[in-house]
């Protein structure tokens, strides 16, 4: 299923015209507006705003060179920035019954015993936007060059509904960095919930963006994850785990 890291489904992708534009919105209010929605104000996963230099973020290095929003299905969408109601009201409830669909389809082809009922009774979504600024403004960088230092990601699936851009690199089975091609088609890879499910038999793919060649360019991204629901309790293998727990499991590979 994942046999080249990833999977370039052959669903065209959606219009990320309301996202973008929230937060676009949000991103242009002032510091002290946007620090009212910090992570620290949210009390589960990774939910609220990281900034470029942040020391405290929970998903980016404060060497990486972007802002993000998390939204997720694990907290009350009156509590995010009204920036994004629009999106919420209009947009959310339809990709995500796609979201589910096309992951259903994942763990059917997969034919792992219990994912299933894993997926059904214990996941939920997150949507992570990313903005990258030009880098022309910048004397360093994140580690090794990147604009996203190279990480694998939290969830049991990473989906770019919007398609894909440019500069993001993934490393293969020959420990090789490879692009992936720009495309309109929704693209969808492992993260560390199904390694750890699996015990390590399908690897989450280790990834980065990767610095433009041209520095006045600005990229935004959008991608889901499907994570575990607050404060629930499953069994994977002979190990009983909590959300908490297993998100501090995660935390400790950094």
């Amino acid at each position: 299923m994942f046999k080249n890291g990833y999977v370039k489904s052959d669903v065209k992708s959606f219009s990320n015209k309301k996202l973008k534009t929230a937060f676009q919105d949000f991103l242009k209010k002032d510091k002290s507006y946007k620090k009212n929605y910090l992570q620290k104000e949210f009390s589960y996963g990774f939910d609220g705003y990281s900034y470029l230099g942040q020391e405290d973020s929970s998903n980016q290095y404060a060497s990486d060179l972007l802002h993000s929003f998390v939204l997720s299905d694990f907290c009350d969408p009156n509590n995010f920035p009204k920036e994004f109601c629009d999106f919420y009201a209009k947009q959310w409830q339809e990709l995500q019954a796609e979201i589910r669909k096309l992951e259903t389809q994942i763990i059917q082809q997969l034919a792992l015993p219990g994912l299933s009922e894993f997926y059904t009774e214990h996941i939920g979504h997150m949507i992570s936007c990313n903005f990258y600024p030009k880098t022309n403004g910048f004397s360093t960088t994140a580690k090794n060059k990147t604009r996203l230092s190279e990480h694998t990601d939290v969830s049991l699936f990473t989906i770019f509904p919007f398609g894909f851009d440019r500069d993001f690199f993934y490393q293969n089975s020959k420990q090789e960095w490879v692009q992936i091609d720009a495309t309109d088609q929704v693209v969808i890879f492992p993260g560390y919930l199904l390694q750890y499910y699996t015990q390590g038999k399908i690897k989450a793919l280790n990834h980065c963006v990767r610095l433009p060649e041209n520095k006045n360019e600005d990229r935004f991204s959008f991608a889901y994850f499907s994570l575990p629901y607050p404060k629930h309790q499953f069994k994977i293998g002979k190990e009983v785990l909590s959300s908490e727990r297993y998100f501090e499991n995660y935390l400790s590979l950094f």
